[in-house]
């Protein structure tokens, strides 16, 4: 699935770097870190490289449903996804921070032809990775049901 239109500012087909090239972590800002995992984790659908590539061995999670540190969380994603081939993440905002926080707001589903949730990812970047992340979700509710015609994105 691919971000919403004018979601990300690079072509997610052909972005102008490599998501998994480390090899000069310590001089990327904290928005070239999170530019790339955002190419991987929720671009390509890719938990396995973003987790290797950017995330902290000893990154601290937040999320009280998920263990923390990276290995642990990429078991458990790697899981889910074993379980749910059809999970996408569709990106429709990314809010850089001016100093080492980004949040990602996307459109989280499980299977397909559900509403899904809507999620923002916080992300922490220290040192050319990502080392802490917290999390708000909320599930997509009935357009019926809804005080506005605003919907969640």
């Amino acid at each position: 699935m691919k971000p919403a239109p004018s979601a990300l500012p690079w072509d997610t087909g052909a972005p102008p770097f490599d998501p998994r090239d480390t090899a000069a972590r310590e001089t990327l800002s904290t928005r070239q870190v999170a530019e790339r995992f955002i190419q991987l984790f929720y671009v390509e659908d890719n938990p396995t490289d973003a987790f290797t590539c950017w995330m902290h061995p000893d990154y601290i999670q937040h999320n009280p449903n998920a263990p923390t540190g990276r290995d642990a969380t990429l078991d458990m994603m790697q899981a889910s996804m074993a379980r749910l081939p059809d999970l996408t993440h569709e990106v429709k905002r990314v809010v850089w921070g001016t100093d080492d926080l980004v949040a990602v707001h996307f459109h989280f589903r499980r299977e397909k032809g559900t509403r899904g949730h809507a999620i923002v990812d916080i992300l922490r970047v220290a040192g050319g990775y990502i080392v802490e992340h917290w999390d708000v979700m909320q599930e997509v509710p009935d357009p019926a049901t809804s005080k506005n015609p605003n919907g969640m994105f």
